[in-house]
C-alpha cells in the first residue's frame, strides 16, 4: 500500500477539520454550501480508501488460480501487500459504518414520523418550540407556550427563520452532516461549523426580512433561555445551537454577500 492511495483521504480530512476549526470568512449561504461539498468528498475518499485497502486485503487471501485469473484481482495485488492487521481494521471499520449509517437513516425517519404524528401535542406544549418540519405536509410548528413568551414582532423572527430552514431545504444539510459524523466520526468538528453556517443562514434572512437585526438578536437570546434542551438529530430550531455566536454575528454588521468571491470558492471547491 503506497502513499499516494491515502493520500486523497488524508488531504481531505485535514482540510475538512481545519475548515471545522477556523471557517472561512464568507456569508453563511457560501459557508455552508462549501462545507458541505468538502464533507460529501472527505467521506467519499476516506471510504472508497477503506474499500479499496479491504479489497487488496481480500484478494491477498484468494487462491493463486483465482487471482490468475482474473485482471481485477491482479490490479488489486500490484497495490500490496496490506498487512493483516490493517486489512482487518478496513473491514471492520466497513461494518461499523454500515451500520451507523443504517441507525442513522432508521432514527431519522422514527423522529420525522413522531413529529407528525404528534404535531398537536407539541402545539400544545407550554414550552416555548418552534421548528421547521419538511415535507409536503410539513411547516413551521410552533409551541403554545412560545406564543405567550414572545410578541407579534419576535413571532415574525420565528417565522422568518423556520421559513428561511424550509426554504433551502436546510434539512437535508443536517442530516448530510449527521451522515458525514456516522461514517468518518472525526468529522464532528465539520458538522458543528455546518450546523451553526446553517443557523446563521436563516439568521440572515430573518434579520433582512425584518429590518432589525437586534430584534432577531433579543428573539432567539429570548427563546434559547427559555427553551428545553433539543434531542432531535435532524431539525434545526430557532434557538438550540451556537446561540451566543449568532447573537454576538447578529450584534454585528451584516455580513458581506460575496457575490464574486463565494461563487468562485464553491466552484473551486467542487472542482
Amino acid at each position: 500500500m503506497t502513499c499516494p492511495t491515502l493520500a486523497p483521504a488524508l488531504i481531505l480530512t485535514a482540510l475538512s477539520l481545519l475548515m471545522g476549526w477556523k471557517g472561512l470568512p464568507l456569508h453563511p449561504v457560501w459557508n455552508a454550501r462549501i462545507m458541505a461539498i468538502t464533507g460529501g468528498a472527505t467521506v467519499l475518499a476516506v471510504i472508497s480508501t477503506i474499500i479499496f485497502v479491504a479489497a487488496v486485503y481480500t484478494a491477498e487471501m484468494l487462491a493463486l488460480t483465482m487471482v490468475e485469473s482474473g485482471t481485477f484481482a491482479r490490479f488489486l495485488l500490484s497495490h500490496g501487500p496490506v498487512p493483516p492487521y490493517l486489512g482487518m481494521v478496513s473491514l471492520a471499520l466497513l461494518g461499523a459504518s454500515l451500520v451507523r449509517a443504517i441507525r442513522l437513516f432508521e432514527g431519522l425517519r422514527e423522529e420525522m414520523r413522531v413529529v407528525r404524528d404528534q404535531a398537536e401535542r407539541i402545539r400544545r406544549q407550554d414550552h416555548p418550540v418552534a421548528m421547521a418540519v419538511p415535507g409536503e405536509q410539513g411547516g413551521v410548528l410552533i409551541s403554545r407556550g412560545l406564543t405567550r413568551l414572545l410578541d407579534r414582532r419576535q413571532l415574525q423572527v420565528v417565522f422568518r427563520h423556520e421559513h428561511s430552514h424550509l426554504r433551502h431545504h436546510h434539512h437535508l444539510y443536517s442530516a448530510l452532516a449527521s451522515l458525514f459524523v456516522a461514517l468518518v466520526p472525526p468529522l464532528c468538528v465539520l458538522q458543528r461549523a455546518l450546523l451553526l453556517a446553517l443557523e446563521r443562514w436563516a439568521d440572515e434572512d430573518a434579520a433582512a426580512a425584518t429590518g432589525d437585526r437586534a430584534l432577531v438578536a433579543h428573539t432567539i437570546a429570548r427563546v434559547a433561555l427559555a427553551a428545553p434542551q433539543a434531542r432531535s438529530t435532524w431539525n434545526l430550531a430557532l434557538a438550540e445551537a451556537h446561540t451566543l455566536k449568532r447573537v454576538q454575528a447578529l450584534l454585528a454588521d451584516a455580513p458581506s454577500a460575496n457575490r464574486v468571491a463565494g461563487p468562485a470558492l464553491l466552484g473551486g471547491t467542487g472542482v
